[in-house]
């Protein structure tokens, strides 16, 4: 899938992704993990601030950029929390009437 990068260019000439776009969000660069190349691509697998991981392929012939790969995030698992004693439960029918007080007339 084709995509829109912004690259830097490295001391020796080479493209170095620092942001793209994807479904209309930009995701920056956090980190470059890994590069390589082969006879008519330069691969780049970066990873974006929520932990997912891509891998971008830039052609220089042409100097187009496409996304080869996408990884999820590692999802962690959540920590169990201890089981609380459930509190007893209030009935409405457990209730008493009382008789309102009597009332004295003072004359």
């Amino acid at each position: 899938m084709k995509i829109c990068v912004h690259s830097n260019r490295g001391s020796r000439g080479e493209e170095t992704p620092c942001a793209f776009y994807l479904g209309g969000r930009r995701l920056p660069v956090l980190a470059l993990i890994q590069r390589w190349q082969d006879a008519t691509h330069h691969y780049y697998e970066v990873m974006v601030d929520d932990g997912r991981r891509f891998v971008l392929r830039f052609e220089p012939g042409l100097r187009s950029w496409e996304l080869a790969a996408v990884f999820a995030a590692k999802i962690k698992k959540p920590v169990p929390k201890p089981a609380k004693p459930a509190a007893p439960r209030k009935s409405f029918f457990n209730f008493s009437f009382r008789k309102a007080p009597a009332t004295s007339k003072v004359s």
